[in-house]
């Protein structure tokens, strides 16, 4: 089997059964007794220099769960057909919310309405590195109006 044909495999498992690659993906080694110093190695997608190893796969696998071009496709799937919201017209626009989104979910969970939290800088270039604005030109962080 090809590669693009293992990638078109993966894309409709993924559209019917999105628990399976999420199954897949929290196989995780167990829990406890984990507390790296901050000299330690960096994640090798960290450019701040302040990242931290993590004790689980799930914890540890930032390329995967938020640059993975895959993932972000269920995610945006998931957006998409179960909260009914459009996919952005540009590509790397799109991929790069799912990415800042995919971040806030893996690291904080669900957030509420209105509830917004600051991705760390050196994640954010990461991402923006990934699917950069064809013009450079980028939001930042808006606060919630909210609160």
């Amino acid at each position: 089997m090809s590669n693009d044909e293992r990638k078109e495999l993966l894309l409709k498992t993924g559209e019917k059964h999105p628990s399976l690659l999420m199954n897949l993906i929290d196989k995780g080694s167990p829990q406890g007794g984990f507390h790296p110093g901050p000299s330690g190695e960096q994640p090798n997608w960290c450019s701040c220099l302040k990242c931290r190893d993590m004790p689980t796969q799930t914890e540890r696998d930032f390329r995967l769960l938020v640059l993975d071009e895959l993932v972000l496709h269920v995610a945006q799937m998931y957006r998409q057909d179960v909260l009914a919201l459009p996919n952005d017209a540009d590509y790397n626009k799109g991929k790069r919310h799912a990415a800042y989104r995919q971040f806030i979910l893996w690291q904080h969970g669900r957030l509420g309405i209105g509830v917004r939290m600051v991705i760390p800088s050196c994640c954010v270039w990461t991402i923006r590195d990934k699917f950069p604005d064809q013009y450079g030109q980028y939001v930042g962080f808006i606060p919630s109006r909210l609160g």
